[in-house]
This record gives structure tokens, sequence and C-alpha cells, in this order.
């Protein structure tokens, strides 16, 4: 009986250790025997998250949460790291109160409870959640092509509650509760104290760290105490003699081969996210942040940022630091200012980020009103307010009443900083009370009041005054570029045409003799190369022009912008007028600066000269412009506009403002621009019906007119007019109908 108690004792003892060991396998193991006990990171407003789709910027810390914000995108974190609240553009995902491990983090640490998801997007609404998490492992994780060590978080969401049997979920949120069943899993690094990688079915949840940096290998993990075995292994007394190793397995065995040697993984390169300010960002106030993050897996020496050409802030680390945070202030001058952030590796590379930035000071929300003038007698019930709104803040809406009567409105979606505003009107007999009142995007107003006097009887039994004479002698330079000699150039289908008719309707109405007009298209016999449109406009006009004569220059073509080396312009870009013989890489020694067109103006004796060009200067695409190879389309403003207006009786009108396009129309046969700038010097911008079309009149009419149909098509252009005139410019005579 004793050896068989023995036996029994011994199959009961080899049962334990099985039983042991396969608690071993699935029972998590003792924290301080596997772990790391990583404790909460401080973070400050300013820190920098440099995630893949965006470089996020630690905006606030708002109820307890840790708010990162890049553009359009949010990702909130509580203080125990976890994810609560995540949007990108229109979609988001709020989960309130956010379930999470607490501090220190240790592996096998898990938790439930319920809590509120909220969905916006493809599917919005709210359910409430049962929510567990689980810290399943300290594990070497992948990210952006570097190993580094990280514990790994298990969240899950799920819509049906245990213990809730009375209603299906399903059925009483409906698809809201199947969108709000999913999972996700977190890695965070203790090392770099950020969240590294999160996965999930959802795209919101997924995200990953760009340019880890390389850190120094994890210490192994303690090795657990050997009272839990991690096999049943017999003890050697107990084995049979019979079962002993072999002699021969004593015996020097061949030393195995040795496996191959892992490729080496190349450090990370040397990178630098720059998350504010924002590439041709335009900001009003003089000083913004500087916010950013440069990291190398071999290391980070020296970061140098200067602004405008000066050093603001030099920082060498010693020794070289894997991750370096950029967090100052830059003060701006007014207008573009570069900002170049250059950083140095411990191997000695170089790399640089480059941004500009425009600084416009903010401007008061002003209202010039160019017609009528206040207190004015006319004697025409039919007559047209225009005015032009500013605002430093954006221009919100702009009405218009007439004895107390609203008569326009007009509001803007998106606040601009300058709205041109035109309003047909009756009068009634006797004083009217015109009030045109303006609002900013923040609410602030400003008027302004003109009264006129509507006065038929006084001038009854009087003769008609006269219309204005016109000025001595009239001379005009008419350019229509359609085709290009560069193939890099886009063709015009309608330029053409539109010199053309220009050129018709100022020989019939307009008070211009034939050899006073010099027409330059693809179709006559003088080309609109760049020698002869300087010879046109810099000789032919220079030498026929009197002081009290009046000048009219046309252009339909491309305009194009390049980037300005002087740095001169407050959008970084320096614009041109394209002739046929333009090359597209070199505009500057084959095209027509704008800025050049002051010294030829300068040149123009008469004192009245008069600029229209159906062209634009964005480079972007369905227009009568085009980008260099080199030049991306961009916000472009009208500094350079004002600086050509800036001498006494010099006026631009140009067919749109300076961010958008010239449109051509099939069903015109011309550019909307010029469609109405020729029909409204045939007549049908006479607003007094005096005869005479002027100059103010006919911007009224081409504006509005051209507002409406590019409306009407889906489109938006604004023609502008800049600088101004003494008195009535009158352009063209009206023939009796």
């Amino acid at each position: 009986m004793k050896p068989q108690v023995t036996i029994t004792s011994r199959r009961v003892s080899r049962a334990v250790l099985a039983l042991l060991a396969l608690a071993s396998l699935v029972l998590p193991p003792a924290p301080s025997a596997q772990a790391p006990r990583p404790e909460r990171p401080a973070y400050a407003v300013g820190d920098t998250w440099a995630l893949a789709e965006a470089v996020y910027s630690l905006a606030r810390v708002e109820r307890g949460a840790f708010v990162f914000v890049a553009g359009d995108r949010e990702i909130r974190l509580t203080r125990d790291l976890t994810l609560t609240y995540v949007r990108r553009g229109a979609e988001s995902i709020e989960v309130d109160p956010a379930p999470g491990p607490g501090w220190p983090l240790e592996v096998g640490r898990r938790g439930a409870g319920l809590t509120v998801v909220r969905l916006r997007g493809g599917e919005s609404g709210e359910v409430e959640v049962y929510a567990t998490w689980r810290v399943m492992a300290t594990e070497e994780v992948q990210v952006a092509g570097r190993p580094v060590t990280a514990l790994r978080i298990l969240y899950t969401f799920d819509p049906e509650i245990p213990g809730r049997f009375s209603a299906n979920p399903y059925q009483q949120y409906g698809p809201i509760a199947r969108a709000a069943r999913f999972d996700y899993t977190v890695w965070y690094a203790p090392s770099l104290q950020r969240i590294v990688k999160a996965a999930s079915g959802k795209p919101l949840l997924t995200f990953e760290l760009a340019g880890a940096p390389a850190v120094a290998a994890q210490p192994p993990a303690p090795t657990p105490p050997a009272a839990t075995p991690p096999a049943p292994v017999p003890a050697p007394a107990q084995t049979p003699p019979r079962q002993a190793p072999k002699p021969e397995v004593t015996a020097p065995a061949k030393p195995a081969p040795a496996p191959p040697a892992a490729p080496a993984t190349p450090p990370a390169a040397l990178t630098v996210h720059v998350s504010n300010p924002a590439d041709q960002a335009r900001v009003d106030r003089e000083a913004i942040p500087l916010a950013g993050l440069v990291t190398s897996g071999r290391g980070v020496a020296r970061v140098v940022v200067t602004l405008n050409g000066g050093e603001v802030s030099a920082t060498e680390e010693r020794p070289p630091r894997p991750a370096v945070s950029l967090s100052l202030v830059l003060k701006l001058r007014e207008g573009a200012n570069l900002l170049v952030v250059a950083a140095t590796d411990a191997d000695g590379a170089i790399r640089q980020d480059v941004r500009t930035i425009h600084f416009d000071k903010a401007t008061p929300l002003t209202i010039t009103v160019r017609h009528p003038a206040d207190a004015v007698r006319v004697t025409e019930e039919q007559t047209v307010v225009a005015a032009v709104v500013s605002s430093g803040r954006g221009v919100g809406s702009v009405t218009v009443t007439l004895n107390g009567t609203e008569v326009h409105r007009q509001t803007e979606a998106k606040p601009q900083p300058s709205v041109v505003v035109t309003a047909p009107m009756t009068l009634r007999e006797g004083t009217n009370t015109i009030v045109l009142t303006a609002r900013e995007q923040d609410g602030a107003i400003r008027q302004e009041v003109r009264t006129v006097t509507l006065d038929r009887k006084a001038v009854a039994g009087a003769p008609a005054a006269p219309p204005p004479a016109p000025s001595r002698a009239s001379y005009a330079v008419v350019i229509g570029v359609g085709r290009y000699e560069s193939p890099s150039i886009p063709a015009l289908r309608y330029s053409v045409a539109d010199a053309e008719a220009m050129h018709a309707v100022l020989l019939a109405s307009g008070n211009f003799k034939k050899e006073n007009v010099l027409l330059l298209t693809d179709r006559t016999e003088r080309k609109p190369t760049l020698r002869n449109i300087k010879y046109a406009l810099g000789t032919f006009l220079a030498r026929a022009a009197g002081k009290d004569d009046t000048v009219i220059v046309y252009f339909a073509g491309h305009g194009a912008p390049e980037v300005d080396r002087r740095g001169v312009e407050r959008d970084g870009l320096a614009k041109y007028l394209i002739p046929s013989d333009a090359d597209p890489e070199d505009l500057f020694s084959t095209a027509l600066p704008m800025d050049d067109l002051q010294g030829i103006f300068d040149r123009i004796e008469a004192e009245r000269v008069v600029i229209f060009l159906d062209a634009c200067y964005s480079g972007a695409a369905g227009g009568r412009t085009f980008a260099a190879r080199r030049t991306r389309a961009g916000a472009v403003d009208d500094l350079f506009l004002q600086r050509l207006t800036r001498s006494r009786g010099r006026v631009i009108v140009t067919a749109a403002q300076p961010s958008e396009v010239s449109v051509e129309l099939p069903e015109l046969g011309h550019g909307i621009f010029t469609y109405f700038l020729t029909e409204g010097l045939r007549g049908a911008a006479d607003l007094n019906r005096d005869g005479i079309v002027s100059l103010q009149e006919l911007y009224e009419y081409v504006e509005q007119e051209v507002v409406r149909k590019a409306r009407s098509i889906g489109g938006k252009q604004h023609p502008v007019m800049k600088g101004e005139q003494e008195g009535i410019l009158p352009l063209t005579k009206v023939r009796a109908r």
C-alpha cells in the first residue's frame, strides 16, 4: 500500500503543477513582475503632438481635458489620456464620461461602467453603452518605421448593457446603436509621454505618430519568481534511470550556424513639423505664436528660427535630443513675412520648413459712397446708389434704405474685406434720405447718409443743361491675345473677339478717330508681343495724347502670378500681363509686370487715363489666368492696383476681384466682363438717360450685370474699380432711338 500512496501523491503533485502552469498562461502576471508603472504625464499649452495626418497643438485645458487642435481637427484627452472627443471636419465621436485606466498604468488593470456615446456625421445621435477597458500588455510597436516600447490598452463599447432585458437597443435606438458598438486600441509610449498609435474600425479613432524619434532600448522586465514554474518539469530524482539522457548527448556537438543578422533599421529621418502658423496664413495681429516639433532618430543638435532674414531664436542641444518643441512668439511686420525653421541633427543633416505669413493691420469699418453726391438736386426720379464698404474684420451685411424703407440688402456668407454695393431706386418729389448701414461679422455698425432732392418744376421752363463737353481728343490702345507661342500657356477662345468689339464700340460711339486707336490682336498685322505692347503704351500714347485728352487702354488675355522676389507684395506674388510671346518659366523678362505700367503711364501727359483689364491673376484654373510651374495658385490681394492708381486721374477697372477668375461664356461669344462693358458703352449704362455714358455710370452697370450673370451660372465674379476722376468723365455718346 505504501508504494501505492507514493504513486498517488506523485500524480497529485503533477496535477497541481499542470494547473499552476495553465493558470500562468490564462491569468495575467502579477503587475509588479511584468510591466513598468509609468506615471501621469504633465502637458502645457503649446505642446505639440505630431500625428501622420497633422501636427496637433495643445490649445487649452478645458474641464479637465487636454484639447489638441490642428485646423478643423480636434482631439480631447482626459488626464488619464483616454480619448473623450475626436473631430475631423463635420464628423465627430464623443464619449462622456470617458472610461480610463487611471495612473500609474499597469498591465492587467481593467474596469467597466456605463457611458454615453455621441456621434455626428454619417450616423448622428447618442446612445448609452457599456464600456470596458483593460491594459493588455507592454510590447514593441512599429511607429513610422521605428520600434517603440508602449503599453497596449483595449477599449470596447456595447449598447447591449448587462442586466437590461426589457428593450432591444437596436430597436430602441435604430442604426445609431450599431454605429455605437465598436472597440479601439491605443498604444501609449512612456518614453515619449504620447499616445503613439490608435487602431479601430472607425477612421476617426485610427491614427499614428509621425516620425517617432528613436528611444533607448527598454530594460527587460524582471524575471518572475520561481515559485510558479513555467511548465510541469519532473525533478531529476523522480526520473527512472532508464530515462536518463543517452551518453552521446553529452558529447560535444557541432555548433549550429548563427542565424543571419537582421538588417539594422535606419534611424528616423530629421523632420520639422510647424503646426502654427499655417503657410500663407493671413492675420490681423502683430504678435502670433510659433508652435511645432522637430524630431530625429540621430538626435536634434540645433534649431534656428529666422523671420524676414533676422534670427529670432537659436537652440543648441548638448547632447542631441530625439525631439525638440518649438514654442515662441513671432512679431510680424505689415505685409508678407518669411518664416524659416532650420534644424540640424547630430550627423550634420539639415532640414527646413519655410512659410509665408501675411499681416494686415485691422482697418475700421468704412463706407465710401461713390454716387450720388450729398445734397445734390436731380430732375430724374431714377437713380443708383453705388458704394464700397470695407473692414479688416470682414463685412457681414449691407442694407440701403430710402425714406425709411429698405430697398436693398446683401449678406455675405463669408465676411469679405471689401464689398461693392449697387442699388437702383426711385426717388419721390422733394427731399429723399438715403441711408447705408454696414455691419461687421462681430456686430459693429457704420452708417452713411445722403440727401437727394428731386425737383422737376424748378427746371421745367429752363433749357436743359448741356452734357459735359468731351475732352479735346481721345486715344486708345486695344489689345486682345488669344493664341500664345508657348504650348504651356492655354489658348483663350474669345479674347480676340472681345478686343475687336471694344475697338468697334469706341469708333462708333466714342469720340475716337480711327487713327487714334491702335488695335493689337492675333489677326492684326502688329501682333500683341511684349515689344509691340510696350510700343503702343509707352511710345504711341506718350507721343499722341496731350494734357487735356482722354486715354483708354483695354487688355483681354491672360494675367499670371509669380513669386515676388523683392518682398514688396503682401500676398507674396508679382503680377504680369501676358503677351503672345511670353515664356511661362521666365515671366520677369518676357511678360509685362503690372508695376511697370506705373512707369509707362508716367510717360503719358494726359490727365485722364482709364484702363480696362479683362484678365485675372490668381493662377487658378478656369479663367484668364494661369500659374507658372514653380508658382502655386493662392489668395491674391489688390495692393498692386492701389499703387497704379495713386497718381491723379488714373483709374483701373478689372474684370474680377484679385482672387477670382474672369469667365468666358460661349452663349455670349465673349468674356462676361467685356460683353457687358461694350453693351454699357453702347448705351445700356446711360442710367440718367442724358445721352452720355460716363465712367461712373458704366462701372455701376457693369458691376451689377456681371455679378448677376456670374451667379446665374454658379460662379463668382465681381468687377473692381480703383482710382478717382475729378468730375464726370464722359466716355461715349448714345445714339437717339
